[in-house]
């Protein structure tokens, strides 16, 4: 079969690293120490060393106290309600500084102590800075209308405010008194528990079992090698490995029933101390998203679940299976042209994917690849998974788990698109926009992920190749779409239960999540006792409805990247506008701009109508190459 140039070039990649990659999983995961420094994030970009970061501790803790002088003030002038808020920023993006820095020496190496001990500290200062903080919202609210009218119309400094007012009068009824705000601030520090205990668990205590790999060889499983074991073609390596991973979280099951109902009581907490008739209009409400965005989304794939039923068929008949399980459904067609890259590769890759969104991203992403923003490999102790992260007064950080396969290569485009919005958002606001919405957060990171797959795909006219990307792009929609759907739906059923007066436990929650993956997946699917975990080791459940918002900026990034890739200049120009917006307006209305109307249902609908597609496109490919 003849090759586009491009995958001869992957290809020739991955046999040449298929030897290097199974002889890596039998060694031992490497120490930090062992990783070159390009290939490790700059945290002293940030502070040089430990002294420096505890100079700036001392000098917070210090300078905090200057904001309680403004308490009973705010209403007296539009100077003096300027100076409070602008004092009350400068804290904050120190303490930002600080709590970023600590908790990304953490994040090297969740086993040590003194970097556990930064953080922890830094954690319990930011509640201490919350309470101090409390009196600010309410004193806001109780300023006569008019008179904030007259402060913002006569104040030049003071309008730089306008929106965050017009937010916190928005919210008036839920904001409590001075007191009531101070406790409640105070009380993150007992309620961030479940969340650091599950942050332990996960990280730094849990051990994964070894298994024998398709030639009798020994691994050791980790998190980043699990999911890359799924997709092996050696059914008994793949269940071995299904198997031993949830039966490592099995040993702590109670604890994780614990945690998490633990964490759903919390936000329970929350929402009913502002007044909230449920967690999810607590959620929402401040970011201005109508419940009905979450309900829709739910009503409209739920009735789509057929497509997704049908692709389980397709495993299962392709693999040859009397029952298809959960561990077979990970097993890419066409496995000979798999991606396997390097990451250095698939820099070079991912900037030729990104081209349409012109020059100047361009120089900005290659600029964030080789000045230390990138933390790529997997090392002992490492805190897991990937995720962008940095403050405003430092360039953006990516945590990678690197492995050459073509998750990986795709994690690192969209945590990239996460940080190149960080770094627009951080060059074009002030700080108090700085942090754009969860519902907006997304859309950059995934848009990055859909130019990428098009570009692929666009590469190569060999029909083994292109099975293998439209199975990829199949799995990366039911990952980013249809799972986070029906994470939603368990997060929604848990929550209501809490909200109605009922009790969770580990075995009520399995069970719940077990129905929902049979009824998302379809009647095909079969499922072990043990298979039905995944409730209660996702860390995204202790940020109350959080998931739901990546299918929601999956569908937006859908629509957006469409019609930048048709070349459209003005698409692209609302777009970068977009990522340098911040949270200077409420994410819908943001969306609306860039070109996509998130309170209507079309952009679900065609990311609905997109997967249906891309199945059909595999089944006939199928067809055809019996």
């Amino acid at each position: 079969m003849k090759l586009s140039p491009l995958f001869a070039v992957l290809l020739s990649l991955a046999i040449a690293i298929v030897a290097p990659a199974a002889s890596a999983q039998n060694a031992k995961i490497p120490q930090r120490a062992d990783i070159e420094a390009k290939y490790k994030w700059r945290l002293d970009d940030i502070y040089p060393d430990t002294l420096a970061w505890e100079a700036d501790f001392a000098r917070l803790q210090t300078q905090m106290g200057e904001i309680a002088k403004f308490q009973g003030h705010l209403g007296e002038s539009a100077e003096t309600l300027y100076r409070c808020l602008s004092l009350r920023d400068s804290l904050s993006s120190l303490l930002d500084r600080l709590f970023v820095y600590a908790h990304m020496k953490k994040d090297e190496d969740t086993r040590i102590p003194e970097y556990q001990a930064l953080a922890d500290r830094v954690s319990t200062l930011s509640a201490h800075f919350g309470e101090k903080a409390a009196f600010i919202r309410p004193e806001i609210i109780a300023i006569p209308n008019q008179t904030l009218d007259n402060y913002l119309s006569s104040d030049k400094n003071l309008k730089l405010y306008g929106f965050y007012i017009d937010k916190i009068m928005r919210l008036k009824s839920h904001i409590l008194s001075p007191k009531e705000e101070a406790i409640l601030a105070l009380s993150s520090i007992a309620t961030r528990g479940p969340s650091n205990i599950f942050d332990m668990l996960d990280n730094a205590d849990i051990e994964y079992p070894s298994i024998k790999d398709e030639k009798g060889r020994e691994i050791k499983l980790t998190k980043e090698r699990y999911y890359k074991i799924l997709e092996s073609t050696d059914r008994r390596v793949r269940r071995d490995a299904s198997k031993a991973y949830n039966e490592a979280y099995l040993n702590y099951v109670n604890t994780l029933g614990a945690t998490l109902s633990a964490s759903v009581n919390s936000d329970w907490f929350y929402a009913q101390a502002r007044g909230y008739e449920t967690t999810l209009e607590s959620d929402l409400d401040g970011d201005n998203i109508p419940s009905s965005v979450f309900e829709n989304l739910i009503t409209t794939v739920d009735a789509s679940l057929p497509a997704l039923h049908k692709w389980t068929a397709l495993k299962k008949k392709h693999l040859k299976l009397e029952k298809i399980y959960p561990y077979d459904l990970n097993v890419p067609f066409a496995p000979e042209a798999k991606i396997e890259i390097p990451y250095d590769s698939a820099m070079a890759i991912i900037m030729k994917a990104v081209a349409p969104m012109g020059s100047q991203y361009l120089s900005d992403l290659q600029t964030g690849f080789g000045s230390g923003w990138v933390d790529v490999y997997e090392t002992e102790g490492k805190q897991s998974g990937a995720y962008s992260w940095g403050a405003y007064s430092t360039h953006p950080y990516v945590l990678l788990n690197y492995v050459n396969s073509t998750e990986n290569f795709f994690t690192v485009a969209h945590e990239m698109g996460h940080a190149m919005h960080s770094f627009y958002t951080h060059k074009g606001q002030p700080y108090i926009y700085e942090d754009y919405a969860t519902f907006v957060a997304e859309v950059a990171s995934t848009a990055n992920e859909a130019l990428l797959i098009n570009y692929l795909l666009n590469s190569t006219t060999n029909k083994r190749q292109k099975l293998y990307l439209l199975n990829f792009y199949i799995e990366q929609i039911i990952g980013t779409f249809y799972t986070q759907v029906m994470f939603s739906e368990f997060e929604k059923t848990i929550h209501d239960i809490v909200e109605q007066g009922g009790a969770l436990s580990a075995e009520s929650m399995r069970k719940i999540y077990g129905d929902l993956y049979k009824k998302y997946w379809g009647p095909e699917l079969a499922m072990e006792d043990w298979q039905n975990l995944g409730g209660l080791r996702i860390p995204h459940f202790y940020r109350s409805y959080y998931v739901f918002q990546y299918a929601t900026s999956y569908a937006a990034a859908q629509a957006l990247t469409r019609n930048i890739l048709s070349g459209d200049l003005q698409a692209r120009e609302r777009y970068l506008e977009l990522l340098a917006c911040g949270g200077s307006d409420y994410p819908v209305e943001l969306l609306k701009k860039a070109g996509v109307d998130m309170t209507q249902p079309e952009a679900v609908n065609a990311t609905v109508k997109l997967f249906a597609g891309l199945v059909d496109q595999v089944e006939v490919l199928l067809r055809e190459q019996k």
